[in-house]
């Protein structure tokens, strides 16, 4: 299942990097390779290993499934926000500290994942 991200593109791997409002480097670190990995991708010279697609395909999970829950323009206020149930970290502060996987779980427990976010984030 993974490996269906590589019908991802350069722009769809652009696009999920902005979306997720991270830089080169952060996108880098995340994923487990170079800032000169992530652009050769984003130039369309190279494609992605099999472990870094599943990263990838971690990182577009947790994507997805935040477009569902969350209004549109909402998942950068959700992601810089301090959560209660993240030790008032922000989910962007864990994402880059521990990866996806802490709130693909945080997800899994809607709708207390919004919990003290304001009530305004896609009406769940």
């Amino acid at each position: 299942m993974d490996c269906i991200l590589f019908a991802m593109n350069r722009e769809s791997l652009r696009n999920l990097r902005h979306v997720l409002d991270l830089s080169q480097e952060r996108f880098a670190q995340l994923v487990g390779v170079s800032v000169r990995t992530i652009a050769r991708w984003e130039a369309g010279d190279t494609i992605p290993s099999p472990l870094a697609e599943r990263q990838l395909a971690s990182l577009e999970r947790l994507h997805h499934r935040l477009t569902q829950l969350l209004r549109p323009g909402s998942i950068d206020e959700w992601m810089t926000r301090p959560h209660p149930r993240l030790g008032r970290l922000t989910p962007r502060q864990v994402l880059l500290a521990e990866g996806p996987e802490p709130l693909e779980r945080l997800l899994d427990d809607i709708p207390s994942a919004f919990e003290g976010t304001g009530g305004d984030l896609g009406g769940v």
